[in-house]
């Protein structure tokens, strides 16, 4: 294989320049240590490869001190990386014990002194290592030798010592008879050989010789070549633990392990996976910030009812999101301390992304995209603690690391216990604090009730315990002790949403109408925020089983088209047939839900009776045992072995383990919510009780069994039953049969207060048509709710629940005064979007006279949007032209909000530019400030405002024109004549642009110049400002700047100086200037 060969040259001469200080063998350390991080460590692509170093003489003492040095000095990146690089050395003739100039040292160095001072020149200070064995020289060897043991890093060593002969007399004094010329050894085999080599090998040369040959045919190059090969033969081997981690990564770490599969079945690689989790992190900061803003000042805040917060997608304040690659980067506690977190509990609900995080991390850590983790590790260790709770791990008495690593990395594709034992001899035999091994301990949920006692109880223990560790959970249970930080996955925020369609579809404009679909449902927006539900969602568009023609409004409308697009994909898989034939995807794809159904109706069955019964168990993640107790109870016929890996909407977290070493759950609780309320349905059409067995009991034990009726009567306030309930009222809808089931849930009990009742009717009826008979009369019951609340408490919070009807809404406003519109909108406007006919009212009140003194109070209620309607803009853009001051504020904070603003609404703002009232201009100014990217046409308007009569104008343009993410030269030549601006804050937003400009051109630079001579010393200042952010101006710019050397100013003074040492290199003639100007001066 290739190598790459680097030389270091140290002053080996005896005699050295006495003009310079003569370097000491610590400098020359340093520069060692400097020069390998440089060229070789300091880069991502080379720091990992090994290094064998040949090392000559008193080179060989000089490596020994840098490895030392190293070693003491782990905690930094260049020794650590230094230390670890290093596998081998082979020493040439070393004098690790001196050499024989000592026996002549005592009467040479007076000599040696002499003839240095008549030649002008200093003798080497290295010289002092060759006067023999010192106390410091043997502490070295012996430190040395330590490190080369070291039990988890040692390296390869060897010696070769010289059989020739040196004559120190003749190379110190030529002149002397030859009788004086005895020579011996310089470093003989006693000094060059060190204890921890056994046979050292001679060379049949002098000293000076042992690292020069003449020839490859020479035997002594043969004798070092040979070693050197070997050398390199056994690094490239590596050390057991360098196996071990290279193992993990080839074998273990696969590609077909780490892939990203879509319920398509195509694969999405990770380098391709363009998603980025969002990881809400949970600190008393956090809490503490809740505990402060009330209710009622937090706009923001939806409905801790609502549907996305259930499902635990909602996007909390953005300021507390933290990157996965910035995880471990120091952060302040709210008590004000500092800490670096190493030990980190993930929750996440299922299919929110737990396991690709799981992918992303040990992918992203294998390819180095991350340089903070890699300065901190050197492995990452993925741990599903599922697997210990196999029955072969379980019945292994003592389990302990080395069991872990043997059964988890290497058992497959053949045994591999040396390796398991290197891997767990490195973490017990560091000390934590120098650990660089992070666990990521996957699943946490699944293990913590099963291993509550015995040996795996205790190794669960000290896995926890690791100082570098992050754990996944599922959003429950009682986290470990000792945590550094908590976390918790959410879903995707709505550019991810966005971008996740464009992704999933290759035509852009069927990306476009999938996106139009979500955005016209706002209840299925927070649906679509769960990652698996988006590629379900999105597969079901490809199918057809979705399009923008669907009469999809509820969550159970868009379950049940994914539901029958999955099972499309599935019955092929299943291998089913249709007389004697298979059905192939061609086959099947047209076919309507009932001809679908009647393919699968015991895999249905099976699905139903599982998600059910894992509900009463409190059970998501079911065992192959649970599997066939569900089979052989419900679905008889049923094979899981063979039927369980072809169904969709089970996914199994190892699909390479044995199917009895395998636990699988639904793409996410809410599917498993929707088969369970399939199976209630099922049973509550045909009047037949509710079953479901006991999986925490014995075998074969009977199942329970509860009537429907009970069962809802019992359960129908229970908050986990909530989704549960709403894909009832959609399913039994669907069969124009939910009046029954409205009437049972109207029927008593009820609950005490009242509000959990109304909840529950308003999620339902979410979930059914507006033809349903009973509707009206339940709207009519939401609708006093919402007046006797706001009545007595002055607030309306169930207008802020997206499921609460429009129509309740539209009666109540009606029944109110302009105070109870206004309290009802504040409560809507935190909603993720407003619904349609009331974002036509809230219009109609902004050009209503009767609101003339409550449109600010409008406006401000709609600040909390986002992403209002362009029919609502258009009104609020309007109020910019109010004659009210307040009004015009509100709305600019408004439009402000938006995350976009179409062409059309940026065109009316600009229009509001020509307003003879300057605050209007201003308005309509801090709004365009919030638009990064406007068209030149739009921007063409806007400059026309530098020349405004009103210095606030000309400020706030700058502004406009700062946001922009490119500037014209057109609009740079307008800013450069602002310098001149009389308002010294005009000039100053003038410079901020300019400064950030890190290229002008020098036509823009000469202008800059010019203001160079303005007699204003502020315009002098704000050009020079300018210039310093240039990092190479021109002779003839730079003349121009030396010659405000000598302002009359000394801030101007100052800065053209600050420009001059920002240049990266200076003329002659300018610093011959310059001198000149500071000797004036």
């Amino acid at each position: 294989g290739k190598a790459r060969i680097f030389t270091l040259d140290w002053p080996a001469d005896l005699l050295q320049p006495s003009d310079l200080v003569p370097k000491h063998d610590g400098e020359i350390v340093t520069l060692l240590i400097d020069g390998i991080n440089r060229e070789l460590l300091a880069k991502n692509k080379t720091r990992d490869r090994p290094i064998l170093f040949i090392a000559s003489c008193l080179g060989g003492i000089i490596l020994m001190r840098a490895l030392t040095t190293a070693a003491d000095h782990e905690c930094t990146t260049s020794c650590y990386c230094l230390r670890k690089a290093t596998r081998g050395i082979i020493f040439l003739a070393t004098p690790f014990r001196g050499t024989s100039f000592q026996e002549v040292a005592h009467w040479a160095d007076p000599g040696l002194t002499a003839w240095a001072l008549i030649r002008d020149r200093k003798v080497s200070k290295l010289l002092d290592s060759m006067k023999g064995s010192t106390f410091d020289l043997e502490a070295l060897v012996r430190k040395f030798t330590r490190v080369c043991q070291h039990p988890n890093r040692p390296f390869l060593v060897f010696n070769f010592y010289e059989l020739g002969m040196t004559s120190l007399w003749r190379k110190i004094f030529p002149w002397l008879p030859t009788l004086f010329f005895k020579g011996k050894p310089l470093v003989g085999r006693s000094s060059a050989t060190l204890d921890i080599v056994l046979e050292p090998l001679p060379l049949d040369r002098t000293h000076g010789l042992m690292n020069k040959f003449g020839s490859r045919d020479c035997k002594d190059y043969q004798k070092v070549a040979e070693k050197i090969k070997e050398f390199i033969g056994e690094i490239r081997k590596g050390t057991p633990l360098a196996q071990a981690d290279a193992w993990i990564r080839e074998k273990c770490y696969t590609e077909d392990r780490l892939k990203i599969e879509r319920l398509s079945g195509t694969k999405l690689p990770m380098d391709q996976c363009y998603i980025n989790l969002s990881i809400i992190e949970r600190t008393g900061e956090d809490k503490d910030h809740s505990k402060k803003e009330s209710e009622e000042e937090s706009v923001s805040q939806s409905s801790p009812f609502s549907l996305t917060a259930r499902l635990k997608v909602e996007m909390p304040d953005g300021t507390i999101q933290v990157d996965l690659p910035s995880l471990f980067k120091e952060r302040e506690e709210p008590d004000g301390r500092k800490i670096q977190p190493r030990r980190i509990l993930i929750r996440g609900r299922a299919g929110v992304g737990k396991t690709t995080l799981c992918k992303k991390i040990v992918y992203s850590f294998m390819r180095d995209e991350w340089p903070e983790w890699i300065e901190l590790f050197d492995r990452v260790l993925w741990v599903p603690l599922r697997n210990l709770k196999l029955e072969e791990r379980r019945r292994q008495p003592g389990y302990n690391l080395r069991h872990l690593f043997s059964h988890e990395y290497f058992s497959r594709p053949e045994s591999r216990k040396d390796l398991a034992k290197a891997l767990s001899d490195t973490l017990l035999g560091i000390p934590e604090k120098r650990s660089r091994t992070l666990f990521l301990l996957d699943g946490l949920d699944e293990v913590s009730q099963d291993l509550s006692e015995g040996d795996m109880s205790s190794f669960l223990n000290e896995l926890l315990e690791q100082p570098n560790v992050i754990i996944t959970s599922r959003p429950y249970g009682k986290p470990p002790a000792g945590l550094d930080l908590e976390l918790e996955t959410i879903g995707f925020n709505q550019k991810q949403v966005k971008d996740y369609i464009k992704m999933a579809f290759n035509d852009p404009k069927t990306a476009d109408r999938a996106e139009s679909f979500l955005k016209a449902r706002s209840l299925l927006q927070g649906l679509m925020r769960i990652p698996v539900q988006l590629d379900a969602f999105c597969f079901a568009w490809d199918n057809k089983n979705v399009n923008d023609s669907s009469k999809l409004n509820t969550m159970t409308d868009v379950y049940r088209a994914i539901d029958l697009s999955l099972w499309k994909k599935d019955i092929p898989r299943l291998e089913k047939k249709h007389d004697d034939k298979p059905i192939t995807a061609a086959h099947i794809q047209q076919a309507d839900r009932t001809e679908v159904e009647n393919h699968v109706p015991k895999e249905i069955l099976f699905l139903e009776s599982l998600a059910f019964t894992g509900l009463q168990n409190d059970i998501i993640a079911f065992e192959s045992e649970h599997l066939g107790q569900i089979s052989g109870r419900f679905a008889c016929g049923i094979s899981p072995s063979m039927t369980v890996p072809c169904l969709s909407f089970l996914r199994t977290s190892d699909s390479s383990a044995k199917f009895s070493n395998q636990t699988y759950h639904f793409l996410h609780l809410t599917y498993q919510e929707y088969f369970a309320a399939r199976y209630f349905v099922r049973q509550w059409k045909t009047n037949k009780p509710l079953e479901y067995l006991a999986l925490h009991g014995r075998k074969n034990e009977n199942p329970t069994s509860i009537e429907a009726i009970q069962f809802l009567r019992t359960n129908k306030y229970t908050v986990r039953y909530d989704i549960l309930w709403r894909f009832v009222a959609g399913l039994l809808n669907a069969e124009g049969k939910a009046g029954k089931f409205f009437q049972a849930i109207e029927d008593e009990p009820h609950d005490l207060l009242g509000p959990t009742h109304q909840r529950l009717v308003m999620h339902c009826l979410s979930e059914v048509s507006t033809e349903m008979s009973l509707r009206k009369r339940l709207e009519d019951k939401l609708k006093e709710w919402l007046l006797f609340e706001y009545k007595f408490t002055g607030k309306t919070r169930l207008a802020r629940e997206v499921e609460y009807p429009e129509s309740a809404l539209l009666d109540t406003m009606q029944e109110v005064g302009i105070d109870g519109k206004i309290g009802i909108l504040k409560w809507v406007a935190r909603r993720p979007t407003i619904p349609p006919r009331i974002v036509t009212r809230v219009t109609s009140w902004l050009e209503d006279g009767e609101f003339t003194t409550r449109k600010e109070d409008v406006l401000l209620a709609l600040q909390a949007q986002s992403s209002l309607s362009d029919e609502l803009l258009t009104a609020v853009v309007a109020r910019l032209g109010d004659e009210d001051w307040r009004v015009r504020m509100a709305a600019s904070r408004v439009l402000e909000a938006q995350s976009s603003l179409s062409d059309k609404l940026l065109t009316a703002v600009v229009a509001r530019l020509e307003d003879e009232d300057r605050d209007v201009r201003n308005a309509a100014l801090g709004v365009l400030q919030a638009q990064s990217s406007l068209s030149d046409e739009l921007l063409t308007a806007v400059v026309t405002r530098l020349g405004d009569e009103n210095g606030d104008v000309r400020t706030a343009t700058l502004r406009v024109l700062q946001a922009q993410s490119s500037l014209s030269d057109e609009l740079l030549t307008a800013i450069v004549a602002r310098l001149g601006d009389e308002d010294w804050r005009v000039r100053t937003a003038a410079s901020r642009i300019l400064q950030a400009q890190s290229s002008l051109s020098d036509k823009f630079l000469t202008a800059v110049v010019a203001r160079l001579g303005d007699e204003d010393w502020v315009v002098r200042l704000a050009a020079l400002g300018v210039l310093q952010a240039q990092s190479s101006l021109s002779d003839e710019l730079l003349t121009a700047v030396v010659a405000r050397l000598g302002d009359e100013d000394l801030r101007v003074r100052e800065a053209a100086l600050g420009v001059l040492q920002a240049q990266s290199s200076l003329s002659d003639e300018l610093l011959t200037a310059v001198v000149t100007r500071l000797g004036d001066e």
